[in-house]
């Protein structure tokens, strides 16, 4: 049985498959199989595209069913006791998922973890996604080691040290099976976007941690899917960032943070009043009209996530950043992971 089912949701783009499976097929210490999920392609992959590769299975579906949906149709078929979360535009490098196997065996409190992912268009810089690691404030804006907001810095092995992280970003991450699925893997209602740092939120809520290895590496495309700063990606990434809050943080965790996390929305839309930015303001108010309507679903699913919870918030909020990474980077001009007061230790 391979030890490690990787799971790529494809909604097309055959170039960026083909040197994914490419850099895949170079993958050494580690046996495993690969699982594509033909994710509502309007080209959907033939038969033949599959037998360039060993091992590797396409699932077909016509619907588009987002990341969320397409990586937990994965899982159902996988067979592997790790499950390798992929995105199609990521290159990865011939010891990455071997060293981050090894690494989760020797420590059995580890759920989930990542690589350093590195950018494939600007070498030596980090990635956008979660970078040497990512991170989140209690109002819930998540960060990484080597990207702040739109700051992205230069890799110099700054962060090359491995350290417990509160999530990794679903271009590249490596998850056990069965706690994947006793956690109820990734929340469909959100689509794409915020779906893994909720998973891992909840792993946390179960006793478990998040780590990085930035021994490992992959290489990231990016915006391939989703291009960043559209109507979609900020409508998303709003109303999931709520529902994640909504779902994991305890009741007097929420009645202090979730206030604040809403005044910094009505901030954001008092601002892109006065800059023009119409596109933001109707993307945000659309984010919170769909907490509205869906908030009996919305506390349905909390109350499943409360129930198997093992962790107090007071052990959750000291892996959270203390203070407000909105107010460091905007108005205290801080630009850099390095640069937080505060900020958790290394």
């Amino acid at each position: 049985m391979p030890q490690v089912s990787v799971i790529i949701p494809h909604a097309g783009g055959d170039e960026l498959l083909s040197r994914c499976l490419d850099a895949l097929s170079a993958t050494r210490g580690t046996s495993f199989e690969t699982i594509i999920v033909d994710n509502g392609s309007p080209s959907p992959l033939s038969p033949t595209f599959a037998n360039r590769y060993h091992g590797v299975q396409i699932l077909h579906y016509e619907r588009q069913l987002g990341f969320a949906g397409a990586c937990n149709r994965g899982v159902e078929h996988a067979q592997s006791e790790y499950i390798f979360l992929l995105n199609n535009d990521a290159l990865v490098e011939p010891n990455t998922i071997a060293l981050m196997v090894n690494r989760m065996e020797s420590d059995p409190q580890v759920a989930a973890c990542q690589p350093k992912i590195l950018s494939l268009h600007r070498p030596g810089q980090f990635d956008y996604s979660s970078a040497a690691g990512g991170e989140m404030d209690r109002y819930g804006f998540p960060f990484a080691r080597g990207r702040l907001f739109d700051t992205v810095e230069e890799d110099h092995g700054q962060y090359d040290n491995p350290r417990p992280i509160f999530w990794g970003a679903g271009t590249a991450l490596l998850i056990r099976r069965e706690l994947f699925i006793q956690a109820g893997g990734l929340a469909e209602m959100f689509f794409a976007h915020m779906e893994e740092i909720d998973l891992q939120w909840r792993l946390q809520l179960m006793g478990y941690k998040v780590m990085v290895y930035p021994e490992a590496v992959v290489h990231h495309q990016g915006g391939a899917t989703i291009i960043g700063g559209s109507f979609q990606k900020t409508y998303l990434n709003h109303r999931n960032n709520l529902a994640m809050l909504l779902r994991n943080y305890s009741f007097s965790s929420l009645v202090i943070y979730l206030p604040l996390r809403i005044v910094f929305d009505e901030i954001l839309l008092t601002a892109s009043f006065f800059t023009l930015n119409f596109k933001r303001i109707g993307a945000v108010s659309l984010a919170h009209l769909w907490i509205w309507f869906n908030l009996p679903r919305i506390l349905t699913s909390r109350r499943l996530i409360q129930k198997q919870r093992t962790v107090p918030d007071s052990v959750i909020l000291k892996r959270l950043y203390s203070g407000s990474i909105v107010w460091q980077y905007f108005i205290r001009k801080r630009r850099t992971w390095a640069e937080l007061p505060h900020r958790q230790p290394a």
